[in-house]
């Protein structure tokens, strides 16, 4: 498998996102023991990417968590996922002093090129402390340096992206394909398999101890690693959702989840077979460059 060009301009986007806001004495410890990020060893402005898991081990949802305060976690996620997730986290919260409110925040994203001899996703830090209607977190894109501001209605916060070139919803998405990581609802189901996406690295600790789920992810993650995982490609032309890939010999090897237009090309995502990479063909249709996601 090979890498993908890194983003090479500087743009800005908004989008909404479902934010969560947990709080009050006991939100650290009752987190720390639900979802699979080392909620523990957060300080005040850290942050990080994290699963919730159903108690078998399958995705509840994939979503950003940021610590802005003494008691005070900041869990944001796509669009529609929100109630859900508060549902799911508060199901097993029997007298435990934590509060959940949902809310719906406008998200204010940057990228741009990564920083030359540092790492383009810095998951151990939000940068400065968050005041508590907006967060400012790394975009843990891979092939992209850059920032989101979660902004809530009552904030004046504004993002910073002097110089950037600003970009439609649409034209945001398909950098993410480019350059990003792959979304819920998208790429990223309910009931997934957390070994499958490409994520669990980055996602899920594996020295924190218990948290909901984790039997499966450590089984699976000892044996295999999963029989299939999330790569990004790129395409001349004609490629979409759903279509099949296949070998050089014509063997079923995955299939295409999301599709955009970008600089004459098409990118997207796709779930192939753990073991392939470099070139494929789209089932009777072109030849599909497989890469990496990080």
């Amino acid at each position: 498998m090979t890498a993908a060009p890194a983003l090479d301009r500087l743009v800005a986007a908004t989008a909404s996102r479902d934010v969560l806001v947990v709080t009050g004495p006991e939100a650290a410890v009752y987190l720390h023991g639900q979802i699979s990020a080392d909620v523990e060893a957060m300080e005040i402005g850290q942050g990080a990417l994290s699963f919730l898991l159903e108690p078998r081990g399958r995705i509840e949802a994939l979503f950003a968590i940021s610590r802005t305060g003494p008691e005070t976690y900041i869990a944001d996620i796509e669009p529609g996922f929100g109630e859900a997730m508060s549902a799911s986290l508060e199901r097993f919260k029997l007298r435990t002093r934590a509060d959940f409110s949902l809310h719906e925040w406008q998200m204010h994203a940057v990228r741009g090129p990564p920083v030359a001899g540092e790492p383009a996703v810095d998951a151990s830090s939000t940068g400065p402390a968050a005041a508590p209607e907006h967060v400012v977190r790394p975009a843990y894109w891979p092939l992209a340096s850059g920032h989101d501001l979660l902004v809530g209605p009552g904030s004046e916060a504004v993002a910073s992206a002097d110089g950037a070139e600003h970009v439609s919803a649409s034209g945001f998405e398909a950098l993410r394909l480019a350059y990003g990581l792959p979304a819920m609802g998208a790429e990223i189901q309910p009931g997934d398999i957390p070994n499958e996406t490409g994520l669990v690295e980055r996602a899920a600790s594996f020295t924190k101890g218990c948290y909901r789920g984790q039997e499966l992810v450590e089984r699976i993650d000892s044996r295999t690693g999963g029989r299939r995982c999330i790569q990004r490609f790129r395409a001349a032309s004609d490629v979409s959702p759903g279509d099949g890939l296949c070998s050089t010999d014509g063997a079923g090897v995955g299939t295409v989840l999301s599709t955009a237009s970008l600089a004459g090309a098409v990118v997207g995502f796709a779930s192939v077979q753990r073991d392939v990479g470099g070139e494929v063909r789209v089932d009777g249709g072109p030849p599909v460059a497989l890469a990496d996601l990080f």
